[in-house]
């Protein structure tokens, strides 16, 4: 089950469309005069749109809408169709907003693994933190009301425990093979590259050490010859129009990415995104996978658990810079960085990251930050022009 799927269900669209309508006629009162504001996703608000024009039709008056409201300031429009949340500070007397973020369990875990920013209970404190809004100033609308919204939504949890189930079973499948790689590299060091602001004539020195590499840094495999010694696979789209670069490679899957294993050189590993994780003591993957804040992160955390697994004692983080577009602040609101700036990460992705800080520290491992970013600061900060490659330029890979 994905997000879009979720969306596009009908029992779920027949459940929101049952709540909206419930929530617009029982609010009716309290909005009195003032125009309505929509925080939400196209698909919801195609649904909210529905339910208004039959409310309508039935006589029922309903507001008209002013504008749609975004948590993240680069997708406000000029036009002013879509605006930036601050624009609501000290207006609740005149706008009341509609919130349609993903708001139960299942819904946010959904819509975190596909990269959506906000919930519904987030974007609620930011109206009260932030604009001043009381409980009477909005109305949080995808909270599932009514018995048929309710079934609904415990069907799409039993699908997400069923995928978790079937993820096991293929991660279980290849657990030999991943136990063959427990402390293999004991005592060596690695380099976790990311591909955001990586530089093509650096990525060809690292890539003569031990390196782990994900997803969209196969772009880079039509430029070098070069490739890492391992590769994580967590996005089915890196994988279409780039099989033929992945499966040459020492390859690690995510179990919800389809492949065809019969071309791989060698068999995929399959790793369990909604499973335990690699390492006792870390949280797990489902943690990570289950909020955007640090869904973001997740295959960066998932290639330094498979590090530490292997047992390599110095770990570098390379070109991870701008992978959150925004600086994304405690209410969950996305900010634009000045030009010459870079994105950090939120605190609860900088949490995951200080529990690796510290479990390293315990482990006598030491993780080196060469990323410019403040949200990698927790780790020790390590120029490329610092590191000495003249003693341990691996061509021995071959």
């Amino acid at each position: 089950m994905d997000y879009s799927t979720y969306l596009h269900d009908a029992k779920i669209r027949s459940g929101k469309a049952g709540a909206y309508k419930n929530y617009l006629v029982k609010n009716i009162e309290i909005i009195g005069q003032r125009k309505l504001v929509i925080i939400g996703g196209d698909e919801d608000i195609a649904v909210l749109n529905e339910t208004i024009t039959m409310l309508r039709n039935k006589n029922v008056r309903v507001p008209e809408i002013a504008y749609r409201v975004t948590t993240e300031e680069n997708k406000a429009t000029e036009d002013g169709s879509i605006r930036f949340i601050d624009e609501l500070k000290g207006k609740a007397s005149s706008f009341y907003v509609l919130i349609l973020a993903p708001h139960y369990s299942a819904e946010i875990q959904l819509a975190a693994m596909d990269q959506v920013l906000g919930t519904s209970a987030s974007v609620a404190a930011a109206l009260k933190s932030l604009c001043g809004y009381t409980e009477r100033d909005y109305c949080e609308m995808n909270e599932p009301t009514g018995l048929g919204f309710n079934m609904a939504n415990k069907k799409i949890s039993s699908a997400i425990t069923a995928d978790a189930k079937k993820y096991s079973a293929m991660e279980t499948a290849t657990s030999q093979q991943l136990a063959a790689y427990k402390d293999k590299m004991k005592g060596q060091r690695c380099f976790i590259l990311g591909n955001n602001s990586a530089k093509l004539d650096e990525l060809n020195v690292l890539m003569n050490e031990r390196t782990f590499a994900c997803d969209d840094f196969c772009d880079f495999f039509s430029r070098t010859p070069q490739r890492p010694t391992y590769y994580l696979l967590t996005k089915a789209a890196s994988y279409l129009g780039n099989g033929k670069y992945i499966e040459g490679m020492e390859s690690f899957v995510n179990a919800d990415v389809k492949v065809f294993e019969d071309k791989f050189k060698k068999k995929p590993t399959y790793l369990n995104p909604l499973g335990k994780g690699l390492i006792d003591g870390l949280p797990t993957f489902d943690t990570a996978e289950s909020l955007y804040e640090t869904s973001v992160i997740m295959p960066m955390y998932q290639m330094i658990q498979l590090a530490v697994y292997m047992g390599f004692s110095e770990i570098y983080i390379y070109g991870f810079d701008g992978i959150f577009t925004l600086d994304i602040d405690g209410d969950g609101i996305g900010r634009k960085v000045a030009d010459d700036g870079v994105a950090g990460f939120p605190d609860k992705a900088k949490n995951v990251l200080e529990r690796v800080r510290a479990y390293a520290d315990g482990n006598n491992i030491k993780i080196f930050n060469m990323c410019e970013t403040t949200g990698l600061s927790m780790f020790e900060k390590v120029n490329y022009e610092d590191i000495d490659f003249t003693a341990s330029s691996i061509f021995n890979k071959i």
